[in-house]
């Protein structure tokens, strides 16, 4: 029996609280609109986007369905309100609050992407009082992609992910693409600090100009998309601290989001350790699902002689795999996805 694709909102027992408290996503530094890992949340999900580029704004704005539970806004997010400067780059997706790093950037292909051409000013608030101002009282996950200022994102919304979401995505650094800014041992000290754990990283390696097209694929590890879920005696802790009516939702969210990015044993562990919060029939429910769901070994996974064959196909297919000119490489998915 091979895995299959689990319904993230695990059974049409759960629909009405689903709902009721659809699964909320913050997207800070939404260019590009909802990412494809997120699709299967489309059912119940409401996203507020964050893009303070007025053009990518407007075309999101405008792309976004009548009717469709999304909400941008062309505000700048940082740890304190007031104005900050961007960096216009040619590539408009580069731009940040930060100077690029031309001493180490220039060492690799198409640093021109990252030339500014342009300067302004913008004023910046903070998530937590974006959300306290609007009054929109939850948050489930945050993702956050602005080019260097991520953990000056994160201490912005320190009451937002202290108590209320379940898991982050951000991008972090290895060494300074630009100028000053925090790196990944930044981002993972904080994130810690609020009860979230490291679960996966998808890193981008680069190779150097002066050897492009030569060797193996990998170049340096520069850069990584990282997914932290809340521990789970922060998220029991949370629980706690809620109003009895959003205990259920919060957790089935939670939930959710570990069976989103695949972790159907987090999941399980979750439901386990969290059991007061449900029936026992929901919870049984629950157990049922993650278990069809996580999937069992298939025919050929005891294959006599299977790791030599396994070594041999991958051998023939280094042969078959074309060199060529690229110089920047990541995995496809992040999270413990097939």
């Amino acid at each position: 029996m091979q895995q299959h694709a689990p319904d993230i909102f695990i059974d049409a027992l759960f629909e009405p609280e689903y709902r009721r408290h659809p699964l909320v996503l913050v997207d800070v530094g939404a260019r590009g609109g909802l990412k494809n890992n997120w699709s299967s949340a489309r059912r119940h999900l409401h996203l507020i986007g964050f893009e303070p580029d007025k053009e990518e704004f407007a075309r999101l704005a405008a792309a976004a369905r009548t009717g469709d539970t999304t909400t941008f806004f062309d505000v700048a997010l940082h740890n304190r309100r007031g104005p900050v400067q961007f960096q216009i780059a040619r590539d408009r997706g580069l731009t940040s609050i930060f100077e690029p790093n031309r001493e180490f950037l220039d060492r690799f292909p198409e640093s021109d992407r990252f030339d500014t051409v342009d300067r302004v000013q913008i004023e910046a608030d903070t998530l937590d009082s974006l959300l306290r101002t609007r009054r929109m009282i939850d948050v489930d996950f945050i993702k956050a992609d602005t080019q260097g200022s991520e953990l000056f994102v994160l201490e912005g919304a320190a009451d937002a992910l202290g108590s209320l979401a379940v898991g982050a995505e951000v991008e972090v650094e290895f060494t300074p693409i630009y100028k000053g800014q925090p790196l990944f041992a930044d981002v993972d000290r904080h994130l810690r600090s609020l009860g979230y754990l490291l679960f996966d990283l998808r890193p981008c390696y680069w190779k150097r100009s002066a050897g492009r097209g030569i060797g193996g694929p990998r170049g340096q590890m520069i850069w990584a998309d990282a997914l932290y879920l809340k521990s789970l005696p922060a998220l029991q802790q949370n629980l706690h601290a809620l109003p009895q009516d959003r205990r259920k939702s919060k957790l089935l969210k939670a939930i959710s989001v570990s069976l989103l990015y695949g972790y159907h044993d987090y999941a399980l562990e979750i439901l386990v350790n969290t059991a007061s919060v449900l029936s026992p029939a929901e919870r049984r429910t629950i157990e049922r699902r993650l278990r069809q769901s996580g999937g069992h070994p298939g025919p050929l996974a005891k294959f006599p002689g299977r790791g030599k064959l396994a070594s041999a196909f991958h051998r023939l297919w280094k042969l078959c795999v074309q060199r060529d000119e690229a110089w920047s490489v990541s995995r496809a998915k992040l999270g413990n996805l097939s």
